[in-house]
């Protein structure tokens, strides 16, 4: 696509970086990209790709809003409590940037919806922020049947890790993690400090630019950080 003059001005702080130019935006906005989860992971990635300009956006999520989530979500406020997910992100995503498209969908996740969607849409990346295992193996699965990059992150407490992964090019998220890995029925919910999911969805968001534009990424590597 080819920059309109308020896109230009829009984008004018990231054009201005030697590593994007003009080209470097146009491939940018024309990305798309389907997202798994809108929560503590989900929200800065929705956030910052849709502040970027990429030209599409799909988030897939079942859940609703409550009052445990806010203190990492940070997508939302308390007035959408209650609220489907989809719902309320469809809403603050299309006020801050009405250039992308956002589609929001409220259902759950699994190897017929994922595939529904990658059937409607063209899409360049899969982007997993889903709280389990179980639902990473499977986006993996897809993306590396479906030759369709992905970026897949984990958190737990102060801890994270991510990888970026090129299907056919480069290890998947499987070669490094032989089976799913489930936390124990009597476990309870995982501790979770806001700031790291918000520092690894950021990341996320970030490996989705920089593969676009062709820079060093996390491709073949596992970023694991202990903040």
């Amino acid at each position: 696509m080819i920059l309109t003059e308020k896109q230009k001005e829009r984008y004018s702080r990231q054009i201005i970086s030697p590593k994007i130019g003009e080209k470097g935006q146009e491939k940018i906005s024309n990305t798309r990209v389907l997202q798994i989860g809108a929560g503590g992971l989900g929200s800065p990635v929705a956030l910052f790709l849709t502040a970027a300009g990429i030209k599409e956006l799909t988030i897939i999520d079942n859940d609703k809003l409550d009052i445990t989530n806010l203190q990492r979500q940070i997508l939302y406020n308390e007035t959408q409590i209650g609220q489907d997910k989809v719902k309320s992100a469809k809403n603050i995503l299309t006020n801050l940037n009405s250039d992308v498209q956002i589609n929001a969908y409220k259902d759950y996740v699994n190897e017929t919806s994922i595939n529904k969607y990658i059937q409607e849409i063209d899409y360049d990346f899969i982007i997993d922020c889903s709280d389990n295992f179980k639902t990473k193996f499977l986006v993996n699965r897809v993306a590396v049947e479906n030759e369709i990059k992905c970026v897949i992150a984990g958190i737990k407490d102060f801890f994270g890790q991510i990888i970026t992964i090129n299907p056919g090019k480069t290890a998947c998220y499987q070669c490094i993690f032989s089976e799913p890995l489930e936390k124990s029925p009597d476990e309870g919910p995982l501790p979770v400090i806001g700031v790291t999911p918000g520092i690894l969805g950021t990341l996320e968001a970030l490996e989705v630019i920089k593969t676009t534009l062709g820079l060093p990424n996390l491709e073949n590597k596992v970023l694991m950080v202990n903040l």
